[in-house]
């Protein structure tokens, strides 16, 4: 069964939800993009918020692919003590020798690092291998691009089930993410991905860069719970 992530920007918002916690309560700063990066202090505080009542994550911004930005910024937010660390894979004619150099890092820290893919931005890399040589923990795909589009308008059931049985094989975390609506869940959660990621859908008018609503997050734990163990026919 998949378990859910909800993103919070703020300290304020994850009081918000102390009284309805997702499995993990994930960080960043809407208003920056895809994972535009809350500042290590606030990750920090947030982190000693919840004190372990679920797991955490964190975004380290939009970096272009070099090595000593990515590598730099993983190890101040480590410092946090966040439990997971996401980073952003973007189209780069460096990408491959960007992933294997970030190996001896990402290997180095006892923070697990996720990948996060776009849907909506191609990458000519077979990756998954390279990051599981590379020792990273997981691996998500989002949409890069913040114009209301849903992640099933860039990537059909088939291929986000090839997606997931993917990185599964290479014995990685996988999560599904990007504009990820209430409807979703029951399409996405038979996929098998360990979870799914929210955070517009549970935002005042589906805003992304709004206040959470605590009502709109309170209906997504059931409806996950809700479609646990069942099955849907992936197209061949």
């Amino acid at each position: 069964m998949s378990k859910w992530l909800a993103s919070v920007q703020s300290l304020e918002e994850a009081q918000i939800l102390i009284s309805a916690l997702p499995d993990i309560l994930d960080m960043k700063n809407p208003s920056e993009g895809a994972l535009g990066a809350l500042k290590v202090d606030t990750v920090r505080r947030i982190v000693k918020l919840i004190d372990g009542r679920c797991q955490t994550s964190a975004t380290i911004g939009n970096l272009p692919m070099q090595k000593k930005l990515i590598s730099a910024a993983m190890i101040n937010m480590a410092s946090s003590g966040v439990d997971y660390i996401k980073i952003g894979l973007f189209p780069d004619n460096n990408l491959s020798n960007c992933i294997i150099d970030l190996a001896e890092t990402v290997k180095r820290l006892k923070t697990p690092i996720i990948a996060v893919v776009f849907a909506d931005q191609s990458l000519d890399v077979d990756f998954l291998p390279l990051l599981k040589a590379s020792g990273f923990h997981g691996v998500m795909v989002d949409t890069a691009i913040k114009n209301g589009q849903h992640l099933l308008e860039h990537w059909d059931l088939l291929r986000l089930a090839d997606f997931v049985d993917s990185a599964h094989q290479q014995a990685m975390l996988c999560g599904l993410a990007g504009a990820l609506r209430y409807e979703d869940i029951k399409v996405l959660q038979p996929l098998g991905a360990d979870y799914l990621g929210f955070r517009s859908a549970l935002c005042l008018q589906h805003q992304r860069t709004s206040a959470l609503d605590l009502t709109l997050v309170k209906q997504i734990s059931p409806a996950i719970h809700a479609q646990a163990g069942t099955a849907i026919a992936v197209p061949a």
